[in-house]
């Protein structure tokens, strides 16, 4: 269902790091891994709508004064980091999210894409919970999935797939800002098919993906020769310690309005 070649690899505690740095290699029951790029998956800040519980979907709400800090917080935290790509949702709270993050980087295109929009919620935009879930009005749970796969197919593996004989051996990294419920739904559909891999204690310990939190998937070659593969691990995963001080709604008014 999902044409993704990267094949599963093992958690490297010792890779396990916010910034790329200079030697990232490791070796773990004698196989060699080599980390040759990061994704860098951040919520939007924090919306006036978030706070006030109001569904939001692909309404274009935008970020609040505290939005703007978390994401200002976020671009320090990551400041040190050489992004190479950086994608976003084309709705503000997202998009803005990237720019403040960008302006430690400014060198870096921003490419906005619709496929990383939240889940549509129809008529249900600008109201509160609870919802019905059977409202025809709603983009389905599939189809919101299928959104963001093709858009990893489509600008991540290939861009992976080309680093697997990177002459200078840096490091590539690539930010991406998006929204909590597709988010949640990406990682946890490429971790079930074994696409990503990502351990049970990580994924639970963060139900739900908090505004300006961050997920970070590392790809490694591993192995040698004719067994060389691409492995995926997901070493973050809704991780907002860097907003230590702030305040941060572990809520997402969206999915719970239809779990109500």
């Amino acid at each position: 269902m999902i044409p993704v070649r990267l094949s599963r690899s093992y958690l490297c505690s010792c890779l396990a790091r916010l910034p790329c740095p200079g030697e990232h290699s490791c070796t773990l029951a004698g196989a060699i891994m080599t980390v040759i790029a990061r994704l860098y998956v951040i919520r939007h800040g924090e919306t006036e709508w978030n706070r006030a519980r109001i569904i939001q979907g692909q309404a274009d709400s935008q970020l609040n004064d505290l939005g703007e800090t978390q994401a200002a917080i976020t671009g320090e935290a990551l400041k040190a980091i050489h992004f190479d790509k950086a994608f976003t949702s084309d709705l503000s709270r997202a998009s803005k999210t990237a720019e403040i993050i960008l302006q430690h980087h400014p060198d870096v295109i921003l490419v906005k894409d619709q496929a990383l929009r939240e889940r549509f919620m129809g008529k249900l935009q600008g109201t509160k919970g609870p919802a019905n879930s059977s409202e025809p009005s709603l983009e389905s749970s599939e189809a919101m999935l299928e959104r963001s796969v093709g858009w990893y197919n489509r600008e991540i593996v290939p861009y992976i797939s080309s680093l697997t004989d990177n002459p200078d051996g840096r490091c590539r990294n690539i930010l991406v800002t998006s929204h909590g419920w597709l988010m949640s739904s990406f990682f946890k559909s490429m971790i079930a098919t074994g696409v990503l891999e990502c351990t049970e204690e990580l994924l639970g310990a963060s139900p739900r993906i908090p505004n300006a939190s961050l997920s970070v998937v590392e790809y490694s070659m591993v192995g040698s020769g004719s067994e060389r593969r691409i492995g995926s691990t997901v070493v973050q995963y809704g991780d907002d310690s860097h907003l230590t001080g702030t305040q941060t709604l572990q809520g997402n008014a969206d999915m719970d309005a239809l779990r109500s």
